[in-house]
């Protein structure tokens, strides 16, 4: 027998009666011995939803032989009989809410089931009751998210355990020094997705000889406080002798996607990103990963990357997001100077000048390519690396004359401060959203 603790409430019809009879159904049911039950307190809606009733809510103190999946199973029974929908809104009204709170002192992270309950610390109405039980509520620690994870074999371990759970899993992985553009991914991952995994790596392989790998910025608390806020369950922050050995020697080579633009002007960038990737969707086994638009090329890499090595996940693409002046987020536009960062915002007035005159009619390939380079030539702080009109998806090269649409690609350096700073940006001909 283990010691469990219920909480209950109801804001719906007879809130005392659906809350008896769930208590008179407890004490019936064979594997469960109801043994104290708090003072009900009335208390008001906690969140963002309707306007709806007080509530009355209050703790239940359990003694059950019953495992943790089979008493959630009799809880879910009653809230269904006190004539709850079992699909209710979250913040919705209910006729009954039953919620394991704790379960002896078991650590439960399933797709059903989170013990000890992951809010119950931001509830008074939770604590006060629990605290009247006879709970050291400080004694029992609130799972802390995300946990931060450092060894392959911490996190192979957690992912099993989802999987285990049925929980569906999302990856967001990033270089780190995150902002509101990789907070985008995980906001979305987090919708779509049980469990979240951000990972934040600076990966040697992807950085040329003469590139910026010991210059990149780096915030690990940073990144934490973004991942936090963003409701990250995990955030896999691994050292570079986790990721590769020293005797690591194998490498994932890329196709036509990863050829011309970035692929041409950083060598072996792609089999450095396609490489670190494969490696972390092999050990996190994700169903969903997640990558930015703002560098089209790599989701093109990792698309077919995912595809032709067979990996089980969905890749999915999330626009750019961008400062008000429309300038593309991206962890290097911290070391801008002032006049470059003035400057910088002519990569995306380039682009919206050339999806301007298609939307006017001018379809023809070098005619829009001009109308960037045009644009470009107003600003002499940009030094052009390349400007390209690409095939939606794939990114392959679109040949002569007109075209239906395609995504013109940009980048650009700005050589003013200490550190020269490279910029990308991009965006769909066919595209409605005005701030893309």
């Amino acid at each position: 027998m283990e010691l469990v603790y219920v909480a209950f409430g109801s804001n719906v019809g007879d809130r005392a009666a659906h809350i008896d009879a769930a208590l008179d159904r407890l004490r019936a049911t064979p594997g469960i011995e109801v043994l104290r039950q708090s003072a009900r307190l009335e208390t008001d809606f906690v969140g963002v939803g309707p306007e709806q009733g007080r509530f009355l809510n209050g703790v239940v103190e359990l003694s059950t032989s019953l495992t943790p999946v089979a008493l959630l199973c009799v809880l879910q029974v009653l809230e269904i009989a006190a004539g709850r929908v079992s699909l209710h809104l979250v913040n919705h009204p209910r006729e009954l809410d039953l919620d394991i709170i704790l379960f002896g002192s078991r650590v439960i992270d399933t797709r059903e089931l989170q013990v000890p309950h992951p809010h119950f610390h931001e509830r008074d109405f939770v604590c006060e009751p629990l605290r009247q039980l006879g709970v050291n509520v400080d004694m029992q620690a609130p799972m802390q998210t995300p946990v931060v994870i450092d060894s392959i074999a911490a996190l192979t371990a957690k992912t099993a355990e989802w999987a285990a759970g049925d929980c569906s899993v999302g990856l967001v992985p990033t270089m780190g020094s995150l902002h509101r553009g990789h907070q985008s991914l995980m906001h979305t991952a987090r919708e779509q997705c049980d469990r979240v995994i951000a990972t934040v790596f600076v990966n040697p392989l992807q950085f040329g000889p003469n590139e910026d790998f010991a210059a990149y910025p780096r915030d690990l608390d940073g990144d934490l406080a973004i991942c936090r806020e963003a409701g990250v369950d995990v955030l896999f922050a691994p050292p570079v002798g986790q990721m590769f050995d020293d005797d690591f020697c194998s490498n994932v080579q890329v196709g036509a996607e990863a050829e011309g633009m970035e692929g041409a002007v950083r060598d072996g960038h792609f089999q450095g990103v396609a490489t670190v990737v494969a490696r972390l969707l092999a050990m996190s086994n994700p169903h969903r990963a997640y990558f930015g638009e703002k560098d089209a090329q790599q989701v093109a890499v990792v698309r077919r990357m995912a595809r032709d090595l067979g990996f089980p996940v969905q890749v999915v693409p999330c626009a750019i997001v961008r400062e008000s002046d429309g300038l593309a987020m991206s962890s290097r536009n911290v070391y801008l100077t002032e006049a470059d960062r003035r400057a910088s915002t002519v990569l995306h007035r380039a682009l919206c000048s050339a999806r301007e005159q298609f939307r006017r009619g001018t379809h023809d390939r070098d005619q829009l390519l001009q109308c960037v380079v045009q644009v470009l030539a107003t600003e002499p702080r940009c030094a052009v690396d390349y400007i390209e009109l690409r095939r939606e998806g794939d990114l392959l090269a679109l040949p002569p004359g007109d075209v239906n649409g395609g995504r013109l690609l940009v980048a650009g350096m700005f050589v003013d401060g200490v550190t020269p700073v490279r910029l990308l940006d991009n965006l769909s001909l066919n595209s409605e959203d005005a701030n893309e």
